[in-house]
C-alpha cells in the first residue's frame, strides 16, 4: 500500500493544529514536521519543535517524523526523523539504528549510498513544487524501477515528493513508490482538509 506523507507548512498559521488533527482523524498516518526557524533560518530548532508539538495531543507523536536527526526524534518522543542523507554516511552513533529514519535525498546517487538500515528515502522534486517561488531542477527518476536493474540495490522504500497532486500521480506509478509526500498539494488550498481527502483517495488508488 502506498502511504501518504504530509509535510507541515513551513510557517505556523492559526488553524494548523485543528487541520492536522482532523486529517489524523481522516486517516493521516505520517506527518513530517519541518518548519522554518523563528529568525528566518532554513530550519527550526529542537526547542521550536518541542513548543510546536505541545499544540497536539501526545498520542499524535506516534505519527510524526521530525526534520532533524535520530537523537532529536528520540528526545522529542516522536515516531522518527527525516534526516539529510549525507549525515547518515560513515560512522554514526549506535543509538541511531533504533530510530525510524527516512533519508532526505537530493539525487538518485544519494540513494545508492544509503545504509540498508534506513526505513525510507524521500526524493524530489518529481515535478515543479507548488510551494516554490521560482523554478527548481527536478529529479531524473529513470533507473529507479523496482527490478534487478534498479539504481536502488538495497531496495530502500522510495517516497516521492515535489509537485505531486491527484492529477499527476499516474506517470510515477511504474516506479512503485512506497509513499507520496506532499506540502503545497495540501496547504496551498483554501480548504486543506478537502485537498487532503482528494489526495489520499488518489494515493490509495495507486496501490
Amino acid at each position: 500500500m502506498v502511504q501518504l506523507w504530509l509535510i507541515t507548512a513551513p510557517d505556523d498559521f492559526s488553524a494548523e493544529f485543528d487541520d492536522i488533527e482532523e486529517m489524523f482523524r481522516r486517516g493521516l498516518t505520517r506527518l513530517i514536521l519541518q518548519k522554518r526557524g523563528r529568525t528566518g533560518t532554513p530550519n527550526a530548532t529542537e526547542a521550536d519543535y518541542e513548543r510546536w508539538l505541545l499544540g497536539l495531543p501526545m498520542e499524535c507523536r506516534d505519527r510524526i517524523w521530525v526534520r532533524g536527526t535520530p537523537d532529536m526524534a528520540e528526545r522529542l518522543e516522536v515516531r522518527g526523523c527525516l534526516c539529510d542523507a549525507g549525515r547518515l554516511a560513515g560512522d554514526i552513533p549506535p543509538s541511531w539504528y533504533r530510530i525510524n529514519t527516512v533519508a532526505a535525498c537530493k539525487s538518485v546517487e544519494e540513494i545508492t549510498k544509503l545504509p540498508p538500515w534506513v526505513s525510507g528515502a524521500l526524493i524530489g522534486p518529481v515535478f515543479q513544487p507548488m510551494s516554490a517561488f521560482e523554478p527548481v531542477p527536478c529529479i531524473d527518476l529513470s533507473g529507479l524501477k523496482t527490478d534487478e536493474n534498479s539504481l536502488n540495490p538495497a531496495k530502500i522504500p522510495l517516497i516521492l515528493s515535489g509537485g505531486l497532486d491527484p492529477d499527476n500521480l499516474e506517470p510515477i506509478r511504474h516506479i512503485a513508490p512506497a509513499g507520496i509526500a506532499t506540502l503545497g498539494g495540501i496547504w496551498n488550498y483554501a480548504d486543506p482538509i478537502n485537498a487532503f481527502i482528494k489526495m489520499k483517495r488518489a494515493v490509495d488508488a495507486l496501490a
